[in-house]
């Protein structure tokens, strides 16, 4: 009779024990992987996985489908920048005269903090998309000094999507070179 309730209450606690693993696993992590390029490592939307043909400075990219909005594009060296506002202003400067990003204008600009970084900094713009609606993108910069370098991570969607953003800003690190 002992041998039987222990029997009982260790297949009991093994049960909950299981249930308990699976209970803490957290969905959102399946939703996201981690990338690499160069000196920069960022969580990126697991489901974006066409890949986008990408431009200096950005070194790879991907996208939900062939032809979706949804891209992210990721830069793991933007070039030698003592902070992450001066890199943000030449992203700046180069989107204002770039042919597709018609309609260019900023709704935000913020400092936010970035592992490995010692400073970094959201923008977040809208361009017009070729049906005549708004497309919302965001930079997310990060920098290092005293050894100039920067990263960056680009994120285009059809309207602002704040829970990746700080997915984004929160799992982003600088890997510096010193």
């Amino acid at each position: 009779m002992l041998r039987g309730l222990l029997v009982r209450w260790s297949a009991l606690l093994l049960c909950l024990g299981v249930l308990g693993l699976t209970a803490c696993t957290d969905p959102e992590d399946a939703r996201y992987v981690r990338e690499e390029t160069g000196r920069l490592s960022v969580d990126r939307p697991a489901a974006w996985t066409t890949p986008v043909e990408v431009q200096e400075p950005w070194t790879a990219g991907y996208r939900l489908g062939p032809d979706s909005v949804e891209q992210i594009q990721l830069s793991g060296l933007l070039g030698e920048y003592a902070t992450a506002s001066e890199a943000a202003a030449t992203l700046i400067g180069q989107a204002q005269v770039a042919p597709g990003l018609d309609g260019f204008e900023i709704v935000e600009t913020r400092e936010v903090t970035i592992e490995g970084a010692t400073t970094g900094q959201v923008t977040r713009y809208t361009i017009n998309s070729p049906d005549g609606g708004q497309v919302s993108g965001t930079w997310v910069v990060a920098a290092r000094f005293p050894y100039p370098q920067a990263v960056a991570v680009s994120i285009l969607t059809p309207v602002h999507d704040p829970e990746l953003e700080r997915r984004v800003v929160e799992s982003m690190e600088l890997h510096a070179e010193q």
